[in-house]
């Protein structure tokens, strides 16, 4: 439907309704209050108008329209995904490889850590472009070139670019979304995947997939549950020599291995971590996620990540040159650097990075 304003999931139902108890409501743990809220799949990731993008000529519901016709495969796709979990190796099937590659990329460029990485992304690439002598998204912005040398010469001097708009998170949002696109699914397209059986329930993080470092590797890796005991995995290399599609492996997690992954989606978890059935050891696992170095980027204003789509947008933004320190304000008024973390990967111990 797409109607102005309605509630839109950055996790699809199809997803929840996997870790949904028949007749039961999912069960939420709030990170804030330390307690248990009842929801129900509707009002579970998801907002009002979450995805669209308001102008003053009327509603933009394109990211929307993608998601729904991806969302409608993945019924197909999760069973397949369940059979290749039982098997050393599974080629999928092209259609089916597509849409889970398509999916995860919806997810990572959705969630609300990416909504609000987007601006933050958006004004650093700008200002490593004028560090390094490079203009390549300055000139996609249509800047004149007589103001790319009036930034880089103000850069040289220690200013530094931030971006001015009526409703800068959700405008940026949407442009970069429509930059990376194409990069992020080929990201996926290209990387080792694993589904596996997990001997324990896993919850799900309401960013949904999870994103890491993997610094001895030199990689990162994605963990995204798609039932309670089930968990799928990609990892893409930085070296890209190493990275081509390749079957999906089948594997079953050890209890360390499975209670290391809950620790992490527990830790990376913004507002809310998602379950079957309550849980009593939470806390417990946040404790260890800490003790392990397990750390994330915090979401400065969660409530306002959400509820941008609600803000009628202007399509006119302007680029200001500011002190350092405005620009260090500016970028941690949508996200603050995670703690310090040096945890060695080959273990299966991750370093988490957003």
């Amino acid at each position: 439907m797409n109607n102005i304003n309605e509630r839109q999931h950055y996790v699809s139902r199809v997803l929840l309704q996997r870790f949904r108890i028949p007749s039961s409501p999912l069960q939420c743990y709030q990170i804030e209050s330390r307690t248990w809220k009842p929801r129900s799949v509707e009002k579970t990731c998801s907002a009002a108008g979450y995805n669209q993008l308001l102008l003053p000529e009327g509603v933009n519901n394109v990211i929307e329209d993608s998601f729904c016709r991806v969302e409608s495969d993945l019924p197909e796709t999760f069973n397949a995904l369940e059979m290749a979990a039982s098997e050393e190796s599974t080629l999928l099937a092209a259609t089916i490889y597509q849409n889970m590659c398509s999916y995860c990329t919806f997810l990572k460029q959705t969630s609300p850590f990416a909504k609000a990485a987007a601006v933050v992304n958006f004004v650093v690439q700008i200002n490593m472009e004028l560090e390094r002598g490079e203009c390549y998204l300055l000139r996609e912005l249509k800047v004149p070139d007589e103001i790319v040398a009036q930034f880089r010469q103000g850069y040289k001097q220690g200013g530094r670019i931030i971006v001015q708009s009526e409703s800068v998170l959700q405008l940026i949002y949407r442009l970069q979304f429509e930059r990376c696109l194409n990069v992020n699914y080929a990201e996926f397209h290209n990387s080792e995947w694993t589904i596996s059986h997990s001997p324990i329930e896993l919850p799900m993080s309401d960013i949904g997939l999870v994103e890491m470092r993997l610094d001895d590797l030199k990689a990162k890796q994605y963990l995204l549950p798609i039932s309670p005991k089930l968990i799928l995995e990609a990892v893409f290399y930085f070296d890209l020599k190493k990275n081509s599609a390749r079957p999906i492996a089948g594997h079953t997690l050890t209890p360390e291995e499975a209670d290391y992954r809950f620790d992490v989606i527990c830790q990376s978890a913004v507002k809310e971590i998602i379950f079957s059935r309550r849980k009593t050891d939470i806390e417990q696992a946040l404790q260890r996620a800490k003790t392990r170095g397990i750390s994330f980027h915090k979401l400065t204003g969660h409530e306002s990540t959400r509820w941008s789509g609600l803000k009628t947008a202007s399509t006119k933004y302007g680029l200001q040159m500011v002190a350092s320190a405005e620009y260090v304000k500016f970028v941690h008024s949508f996200i603050q650097p995670p703690a310090s973390i040096t945890q060695p990967a080959n273990s299966g111990t991750p370093t988490a990075n957003p």
